[in-house]
């Protein structure tokens, strides 16, 4: 899949109002944390952007970049450039290129109207944010939930994983967080 459609981009429906539920719905895993986050060197929504294009990296190729080494892997986000495979299209590439910006500063989505950015590009020209935001559109698959806390649409193999802590430290002072906030699953969807 090349083009975005209302199944592959529900969870954006969350930066409707700036990126305040993307937090949870990414997974915290060392694949989906951005180069700032690794190296510690303070980070802002900016890193959030990078977890959106690793998420959309596998949501199109139908795999995360990985190492089976924690360490290479973290190593591999810090210095290597992301390879992208030669079948995705160019609104593609470009996309994933601009969110996957070593530096935050010129990672696609940086600063106040980043998400406006983002929506802007190429790649999400069919997409009528207005009409998303209001829930107008139905989106082409909707799985069956049976209750809140029902994890039939996952794979064993991810529930019965073992959680893993982060291997960055928490931001503990600043306004590293402002604005963001925590959304229930009912609230997402």
């Amino acid at each position: 899949m090349c083009r975005p459609n209302l199944s592959c981009i529900w969870c954006w429906t969350s930066l409707m109002g700036g990126i305040s539920s993307f937090n949870y719905i990414a997974r915290v895993s060392s694949e989906y944390m951005a180069p700032e986050i690794l190296l510690a060197k303070g980070h802002n929504k900016d890193a959030d952007w990078w977890s959106v294009g690793i998420l959309l990296y596998e949501m199109l190729t139908g795999k995360a970049p990985k190492h089976n080494n924690r360490k290479k892997l973290q190593e591999k986000i810090i210095k290597e450039k992301v390879k992208l495979p030669p079948f995705l299209t160019s609104e593609a590439h470009s996309l994933l290129n601009g969110l996957l910006q070593k530096d935050p500063s010129t990672r696609l989505g940086n600063g106040p109207n980043g998400d406006d950015q983002i929506k802007s590009h190429k790649w999400f020209r069919s997409i009528n944010w207005k009409k998303l935001e209001a829930r107008e559109l139905e989106p082409n698959f909707k799985p069956d939930v049976s209750a809140k806390d029902c994890t039939a649409n996952f794979d064993q193999c991810w529930t019965a994983m073992p959680v893993d802590d982060s291997p960055a430290p928490t931001p503990t002072a600043g306004d590293h967080f402002q604005g963001l906030g925590f959304h229930l699953a009912t609230q997402i969807f």
